[in-house]
């Protein structure tokens, strides 16, 4: 029953995942969340760092959509700086639900067999990815600050984490 909320892979960050992987197991569209998991949530812009982890993801030949249960004005200001990079967005996703994510991978043509979701939310991103037959990767939040109804939902988390983190190492998580 706790498998919809386990991640398929959690990671320190979206810079430890490995692509190369990824693009070996038939996944190549990458649908990432924004706040906490490329950005704090009060930062209006993509770090130059991520610029250039999505340049070279885009010349390997993934697909990059963005994520957000956010306002479409702080999901399309963040994206302004990656207009030349051809990625898309969505805004006001409504994860866990599934139509923002059904959304996502239309922009960018994508099944959910070639489809990662990338955030640092397990009951947002995971359970959506888990919900719609995505690849799921959580990463640890860029951030300790959080809007007020994250931090509630944090410590609930911590406790599947603890759960997921035990599983694993019992050998009943794979990874690609």
């Amino acid at each position: 029953m706790m498998d919809v909320l386990f991640p398929d892979q959690y990671l320190d960050s979206v810079y430890d995942i490995d692509y190369g992987a990824l693009m070996r197991a038939g996944i190549t569209n990458l649908i990432y969340d924004i706040d906490n998991t490329l950005a704090p949530f009060d930062v209006a812009e993509p770090f130059p760092k991520t610029l250039e982890l999505f340049a070279g993801l885009r010349g390997r030949g993934f697909n990059i959509c963005l994520l957000s249960n956010n306002s479409h004005a702080r999901v399309e200001g963040f994206c302004v700086s990656l207009s030349h990079l051809d990625v898309g967005f969505v805004a006001k996703a409504g994860k866990p639900g599934r139509r923002g994510l059904r959304r996502a991978m239309a922009l960018v043509g994508a099944t959910g067999a070639s489809t990662a979701l990338i955030g640092d939310q397990v009951f947002t991103d995971v359970w959506c990815a888990k919900r719609s037959g995505v690849y799921s990767i959580l990463v640890k939040p860029l951030s300790g600050r959080d809007e007020f109804t994250v931090r509630i939902k944090r410590a609930l988390e911590r406790q599947v984490l603890k759960l997921y983190l035990r599983s694993r190492k019992r050998g009943q998580i794979t990874n690609i």
